[in-house]
């Protein structure tokens, strides 16, 4: 009996990605493991999941909630995230489980200047796993095209961050597209043993995919336009404050300018025939 196992499914990115990760295929079983039982676990319940309520902190019980353990795949977040992925990998170790696809969806950290937190913490997650000897697949995805522009500028304002002009390019993906695409990939023979996937729906300069949301809005950005070394200071200060989320929108506008390519993942992306939504009717979807 194999059994696909989704940690994170009540989280914004586990809520988008769970109808499509359900239509995986070689499974007898899909097993949503969530903290507490509410509104949420219903429509995990819709797609096809079966719903189990387990503490995270618990390693013993943690194990014991994933029998026949196959795949696990996580979705967690927040500012406990490493510490929660650990103990999840030491519990997919135990209980078995073949293959563990962590929460690494975003920017390819391995092609991005290493050293800010957020990314530091994502690398800790992986040394971790190969270090216990769990295969891991790695799915990076660039940018969530129906949730960034709501963190990465000012909607309600119209005001956006251009670094060197916003040539830097990025790539996007809608977050339940990725789900699909997981699903297919979990049935490739190029990934039984682990790997790292790339998905994106289009890839293109920030400032061009800022064109598309002042044309779906309707309105025009105010810009405020810095250097790639300014967007640096800026950024560093603003850790230094602890404003980690001011830090990091600059973190994320700003490296691309400075080389690292991360945020592109266009090159030997895969679709597997799913039809993934443009940025635009991710916009149109998300904005109007």
């Amino acid at each position: 009996m194999k059994v696909l196992y989704f940690v994170g499914a009540t989280g914004g990115l586990g809520q988008e990605m769970a109808k499509g990760l359900a239509t995986a295929q070689g499974f007898d079983a899909k097993v949503a493991l969530v903290r507490s039982i509410g509104e949420k676990t219903k429509n995990l319940e819709s797609f096809g999941w079966k719903v189990q309520q387990v503490d995270f902190n618990d390693l013993e019980g943690l194990v014991k909630a994933m029998p026949n353990a196959s795949v696990v795949v996580t979705t967690v977040s927040g500012p406990d995230f490493v510490d929660t992925e650990i103990k999840l990998i030491n519990a997919a170790k135990a209980a078995g489980a073949s293959l563990y696809v962590p929460s690494q969806f975003g920017v390819d950290h391995r092609r991005w200047k290493p050293g800010f937190p957020f990314f530091v913490g994502k690398k800790v997650v992986m040394d971790h796993a190969e270090k216990v000897g769990l295969p891991t697949l790695a799915v990076y995805t660039g940018l969530f095209s129906d949730y960034v522009f709501a963190f990465l500028a000012d909607l309600e304002n119209m005001t956006a961050t251009l670094v060197d002009g916003g040539a830097g390019r990025f790539s996007f993906t809608k977050r339940s597209d990725i789900g699909y695409v997981l699903a297919k990939a979990l049935a490739d023979p190029e990934f039984a043993n682990g790997g790292s996937l790339c998905i994106q729906a289009e890839t293109m300069p920030w400032r061009e995919a800022l064109a598309l949301v002042e044309e779906v809005k309707g309105q025009k950005f105010t810009f405020t336009d810095l250097t790639g070394e300014e967007a640096l200071k800026q950024e560093q200060e603003l850790l230094q404050n602890g404003d980690m989320m001011g830090s990091f929108r600059l973190h994320l506008l700003g490296e691309p300018a400075r080389g690292s390519l991360g945020c592109d993942t266009s090159e030997g992306a895969k679709s597997y025939g799913v039809e993934l939504a443009t940025l635009k009717q991710a916009l149109e979807v998300t904005l109007l």
